[in-house]
């Protein structure tokens, strides 16, 4: 079944700066909907797929879009060649501009290691590498950005949210890119049926969709339906399609068992409430991280430099969506390991300042975003358990002036099972277990949370949350698989893996006030864990 979808416009998205020398910046070639770098688990382009190339001098200064079917092999001086297989084809261009564009890779593209060049204004690039494969899905996001909630709807076309749930037994059509590819044209109306045997995981879930095939409206655009099983509950249900052993992209969808809205968002069921009766809602995130990585090999023990990151946005029941905060209790995300997904946008000043034993303010890095990772006399340690901190905004030009205080939690869970330099298997399940916690602290639950850095800067990560009381969580193997091996790096002269696990427990939230926002929130966050290779 093949729904029709006619307000879809993500795979133009808009760009700027025309350059006059083409060039592909490195790994940059991309599905569209994930944007996973080249060289990362599931970052291969599939045949008949729509992907996304980033550079300079790509195209011309004013972006332009392909304005009718069929679907041309040049848009705006702007052509796309891949080679695979021995074998050249021209793509098909959807978007062209100075730094980015878009094309869909004809079905009959031969899978293995390929490289791809752009040609604008008669001028080549250079080859870039790039990995052609049958078949990664990924569905779009709602923030057009790779990650968050996923571009999800009803039957009715109706976008899923935390204002619009499904409930069990609903039909979730989800919106994407990379099945697989089709007999016939791709330069026009796709034809409609399945492809392949796609294995869809919702929560802790699997099944086989209903659907999964070409959406009947555009070319290279894919829809997977599928009903959402018994036992399914959250604001931030992990979903994804995997193909062939890869997952290909990982997004969110809201589930609650009755009604339209859910329960366990971190802006408060007082926010998502307003956002459901049509008002719009302004909210602040900061939170302030510590992880601390044990290493018994190491005369001193190494621990991950601390950050802080804010965000204010506004959301309204349209924008519901990006509203994106972590993942629900049981379930796990891939491609991220925190818990803000949401883009800013309200401006609240040049920066936010922190001060405790140190003091750091937090730059403005778009409007509404503001992000720090520290590095201090103390080795990127700046905060500590126990401890009182001031967080104060000077206001901007939505967000007032904002002062709150914020006492630093005692982290008390820990791992256990796991030794620093540890092998972890990214060929099944990985199950962890843990001792201590406080079923005071984030609704009685824990975060586990990981990072593996690979060869030639590829990386990967994930973040759980599960009940404190368990003392024992099972992460995935599809979770897993989208880990690369971790490779080793040095401290000094010391060889110490560059994959890391830990484990720990959200602080109570610190509620602060300001003009302009509907509320405000500070969370610490503190983290035990080991450096581990994940092979």
């Amino acid at each position: 079944m093949a729904r029709r979808f006619k307000h879809f416009s993500l795979v133009f998205l808009s760009a700027s700066c025309a350059f006059a020398q083409p060039v592909i910046s490195s790994g940059s070639v991309v599905n569209s909907a994930s944007y996973l770098y080249q060289g990362n688990p599931g970052s291969g382009i599939a045949q008949g797929s729509i992907f996304t190339i980033f550079g300079s001098g790509l195209g011309p200064a004013k972006f332009i879009s392909a304005p009718s079917l069929p679907l041309q092999t040049s848009l705006g001086g702007t052509s796309i060649a891949v080679t695979s297989g021995g074998a050249t084809v021209n793509c098909y261009v959807l978007f062209a501009s100075g730094s980015q564009v878009n094309a869909l890779l004809p079905s009959n593209t031969l899978t293995g290691s390929g490289t791809v060049t752009v040609t604008f204004a008669t001028q080549t690039s250079q080859p870039e590498p790039v990995q052609i494969v049958a078949g990664s899905f990924a569905s779009y996001s709602f923030n057009s950005g790779g990650y968050g909630e996923a571009i999800a709807t009803d039957l009715t076309y109706q976008q899923n949210s935390i204002v619009h749930t499904y409930h069990p037994g609903d039909y979730v059509v989800l919106w994407g890119t990379g099945l697989g590819p089709i007999s016939g044209d791709d330069s026009n109306l796709p034809p409609v049926g399945n492809i392949g045997n796609p294995t869809v995981h919702v929560g802790n879930g699997s099944l086989s969709p209903y659907y999964a095939g070409r959406s009947a409206d555009f070319p290279g655009l894919d829809q997977v339906v599928f009903q959402v099983p018994s036992g399914i509950n959250g604001c931030s249900v992990p979903v994804a399609v995997e193909i062939n052993g890869s997952i290909g992209g990982m997004g969110l969808i809201a589930v609650s068992q009755s009604g339209s809205t859910c329960s366990d968002s971190l802006m408060g069921s007082d926010l998502v409430s307003k956002l459901a009766s049509g008002g719009p809602v302004d909210f602040g995130f900061i939170q302030m991280v510590a992880i601390v990585l044990r290493n018994e090999t190491l005369p001193t023990g190494i621990a991950a430099p601390d950050y802080a990151q804010a965000t204010f946005s506004q959301f309204t029941p349209a924008t519901a969506g990006m509203a994106s905060y972590g993942v629900s209790s049981g379930y796990c995300l891939a491609f991220t390991n925190g818990p803000d997904m949401s883009l800013g946008g309200l401006d609240a000043g040049p920066g936010i300042t922190i001060s405790g034993p140190l003091t750091t303010t937090l730059p403005a890095l778009f409007s509404g975003y503001y992000d720090e990772g520290f590095s201090s006399s103390l080795g990127g340690q700046f905060y500590f358990s126990g401890i009182g901190y001031n967080i104060s905004g000077p206001g901007g030009q939505q967000v007032g002036a904002f002062n709150a205080s914020d006492t630093s939690g005692v982290p008390t869970a820990y791992l256990s099972g796991i030794v620093a330099g540890q092998t972890l298997s990214l060929s099944g399940d990985l199950t962890v277990t843990w001792t201590g916690g406080n079923p005071n602290l984030q609704n009685g639950q824990v975060t586990i949370a990981s990072y593996s850095g690979g060869a030639n800067n590829t990386y990967g990560d994930f973040i759980c949350t599960a009940p404190l009381s368990a003392q024992t969580f099972t992460i995935p193997k599809w979770v897993m698989s989208t880990l690369p091996p971790t490779t080793t790096t040095n401290i000094g002269t010391f060889p110490v893996p560059e994959g890391y696990i830990w484990i720990g427990q959200f602080n109570n939230s610190v509620t602060f006030q300001a003009t302009g926002l509907d509320k405000g929130i500070v969370m610490d966050e503190f983290f035990n864990g080991f450096p581990v290779y994940f092979k």
